[in-house]
C-alpha cells in the first residue's frame, strides 16, 4: 500500500492518507484487485498503534491539521466521489478500525535516495535562444461546431505555432456562421511583462435589420420577413494590441488600428429601399461604410474556474472604451462596452450564474450591438435585438441532474438542469426608448388594417375600443423565463430550452399584440434547441 501526506497532529501522533486496509479483515479478491483507495489514518509514535477514521468509496487524501486552540483535534481532507472533489472536516473521535504496525509485517530495508538523473553544465554549450527558435504546432487544431437557436450552423478552428519557451506565438483562426466567414492571423510577443500583438482580420457578421421606421418604411413591414432582413457587417484591416498584466487575474489592454467597415442588406431590393428611406428620414445613411481608425483601452478581470461543462465559480469582467477620431475623412464614433459575469458555486457542481452587459455607441457613425437567442435572451429570435444602445441581464440556476449516462451512441456527459430569467432591450439614437412604466393609461389596440389610398402602403390601421392599462409593465424592453436541459453529444453541449416571454402585465400584452392574438399568443411556451456553451 501507499502512504503519503503525513502531518503531526500532536507531538506523539501522525495523521496521513493511506491505501492500506485493516489487515485483520478478509478482503474480497475483486475488491483487492481494484483497491488503492486512500483513507485517513493516524499513527501513535510511542505505541505504534494505527487507527483508521474513514472508509470511502472514492478516496480521501491530503489531510491538513486544523489547530483550533492548539488542540489539533480536527483534520481537513479532500474527498473524491463521482468525479467531484470536495473538502471535509473530521473530528478526532473514536476510530472505525484499529491495528498495529506489526500487523502489516516487518519493515523493509532502508535504501538511500539516489537521484534518477544527473546533470552537468557544459559552459561551451551555453547560448542565447533565437527569436523564433524551434517553432512547433501547439497540439491538434480544435474543430468547433455549433447550432444557433435560429437554426444557423457555425464552426471554426484555430492553429497556433509557438517557440520552445512560448515567448513567440503565431495564430491562424477561421470561423463560419451560416455562410458568413471570418479569418484572422496574429503574432503575439510574450517575452516580457509588457506583451504586444499584431492582428490582421477579415470578419463578416450578420444581423436581422427588422427595424421599421429606422432602416425602411413601415409600409414594407408586412413584406420584409427575417430572411429578407438579413444584413451584414464586414470589417477588414489590422490592429495592434499592448497588454500590461497587473497580476495573474487582472490586466489592461491598449489597442489601435485601421480597418474598412461595410454594412448593408443582403437583398439588393431591400438595400435600395433602405438607403432611400434613411436619406429621406434622417438626411444620411445609418449604415456605416468607410474607414475607421479606432483607439481603445480595456480593463479585464478573470478569476473564473472552469470544469468540462463550463464555468464553476469566480467572475469575469471586461470594461472597454473606444474612440475613432476623424482622420482624413474617416468615420468617427465613441463606444463604451461593459460585460460582467459572476458564478456562485452551489454544492459540488451546481451554480448560480449572473451576467450583465451594456453597450453604447455615439457620434456621427455609431456602431451596432446585436444579440438574442441562445444564452443571451432565451425565448426570443436569434439576434432579434439590434441598436446603437443595448443591454441585457441574465440569471441562471444550473444544477446537475445526472452525472453520466449510457446511450446507444455511447456514454454521454450527464444532464444539467437550468432555471433562467432574462431582461434586456436595444434601440437606436433616433428613436425614443422606455424600458418600463407603472403609469396608468388608456390605450387603443390595433385590431386590423383597412384600405386607404392616401397612405404609401395603401393601408391604414383599425383601432379597437379603449382599454385601461394599470400597473408595472415593460414598454420597449423585453423579458423571459423558463427551464432547460443540457447534455453533451459527441463532445458538444446541446441545450433544450422551454421559455415563456412576458411584459409583466397581461392587459398590456393584449394591447401590444392584439393583432397576433394578445397575451395568450405572446406567452405561449417556446421550445428551442441550440449547440454551444453557456455564458
Amino acid at each position: 500500500h501507499d502512504d503519503n501526506g503525513a502531518q503531526f497532529m500532536d507531538e506523539n501522533t501522525l495523521v496521513f492518507a493511506s491505501t492500506a486496509v485493516d489487515p485483520n479483515e478478509t478482503i474480497d479478491p475483486e475488491a483487492a484487485k481494484n483497491g488503492a483507495i486512500y483513507n485517513i489514518w493516524t499513527l501513535n509514535l510511542k505505541t505504534s498503534a494505527l487507527a483508521r477514521f474513514t472508509d470511502a468509496v472514492g478516496g480521501n487524501l491530503s489531510p491538513v491539521v486544523l489547530n483550533q486552540g492548539g488542540d489539533g483535534q480536527k483534520v481537513a481532507f479532500v474527498s473524491y466521489y463521482k468525479g467531484d472533489y470536495s473538502v471535509h472536516v473530521l473530528d478526532r473521535r473514536e476510530p472505525i478500525g484499529k491495528a498495529t504496525t506489526e500487523d502489516f509485517g516487518s519493515p523493509g530495508p532502508i535504501i538511500d535516495f539516489q537521484a534518477p538523473l544527473t546533470h552537468t553544465l557544459v559552459a561551451d554549450n551555453q547560448k542565447r535562444k533565437g527569436k523564433f527558435e524551434k517553432m512547433f504546432l501547439e497540439g491538434r487544431p480544435p474543430v468547433n461546431v455549433g447550432l444557433t437557436s435560429g437554426g444557423d450552423f457555425l464552426g471554426g478552428t484555430a492553429i497556433a505555432f509557438s517557440d520552445v519557451l512560448g515567448d513567440q506565438q503565431f495564430t491562424l483562426f477561421a470561423t463560419s456562421v451560416s455562410q458568413y466567414r471570418s479569418f484572422s492571423g496574429s503574432y503575439i510577443n510574450l517575452e516580457r511583462r509588457f506583451q504586444y500583438a499584431i492582428q490582421g482580420f477579415s470578419q463578416t457578421q450578420f444581423f436581422f435589420g427588422q427595424n421599421t421606421g429606422i432602416f425602411y418604411d413601415p409600409a414594407f413591414s408586412g413584406f420584409i420577413d427575417r430572411d429578407l432582413a438579413v444584413a451584414t457587417q464586414t470589417s477588414r484591416g489590422a490592429t495592434v494590441f499592448g497588454i500590461w498584466p497587473f497580476n495573474r487575474y487582472r490586466r489592461i489592454e491598449f489597442s489601435g488600428g485601421v480597418f474598412q467597415s461595410q454594412q448593408r442588406f443582403e437583398n439588393q431590393a431591400v438595400e435600395f429601399e433602405s438607403q432611400q428611406f434613411q436619406e429621406q428620414q434622417f438626411g444620411r445613411s445609418l449604415f456605416n461604410n468607410g474607414y475607421l481608425v479606432p483607439f481603445g483601452v480595456a480593463f479585464v478581470q478573470e478569476t473564473t474556474i472552469f470544469r468540462e461543462f463550463g464555468p464553476l465559480s469566480g467572475s469575469t469582467m471586461r470594461l472597454s472604451y473606444e474612440i475613432a477620431p476623424r482622420i482624413a475623412g474617416s468615420l468617427t464614433r465613441q463606444t463604451a462596452d461593459a460585460d460582467a459575469r459572476k458564478y456562485l458555486r452551489l454544492g459540488g457542481s451546481g451554480l448560480l450564474a449572473l451576467r450583465a452587459r451594456g453597450f453604447k455607441s455615439w457620434g456621427d457613425n455609431p456602431g451596432y450591438v446585436f444579440f438574442g437567442g441562445n444564452s443571451e435572451m432565451r425565448g426570443y429570435e436569434y439576434l432579434e435585438f439590434l441598436g446603437q444602445n443595448g443591454y441585457h441581464l441574465n440569471a441562471e440556476l444550473r444544477l446537475p441532474l445526472i452525472h453520466a449516462m449510457a446511450t446507444p451512441i455511447g456514454i454521454l456527459g450527464g444532464v444539467r438542469g437550468t432555471l433562467f430569467a432574462n431582461f434586456g432591450g436595444a434601440y437606436f439614437n433616433e428613436t425614443p426608448f422606455k424600458a418600463f412604466t407603472s403609469s396608468d393609461s388608456l390605450e387603443r389596440p390595433v385590431v386590423g388594417v383597412a384600405p386607404d389610398p392616401t397612405t404609401p402602403s395603401g393601408l391604414t390601421p383599425v383601432y379597437g375600443d379603449p382599454v385601461a392599462v394599470t400597473g408595472l409593465r415593460l414598454v420597449d424592453a423585453r423579458a423571459s423565463y423558463g427551464i432547460g436541459l443540457q447534455t453533451f453529444a459527441l463532445g458538444f453541449p446541446v441545450h433544450f430550452d422551454w421559455s415563456w416571454r412576458t411584459l409583466f402585465n397581461r392587459t398590456w400584452e393584449d394591447v401590444v399584440f392584439s393583432q397576433q392574438g394578445g397575451s395568450s399568443t405572446f406567452r405561449k411556451p417556446r421550445f428551442q434547441v441550440w449547440i454551444g456553451y453557456d455564458f
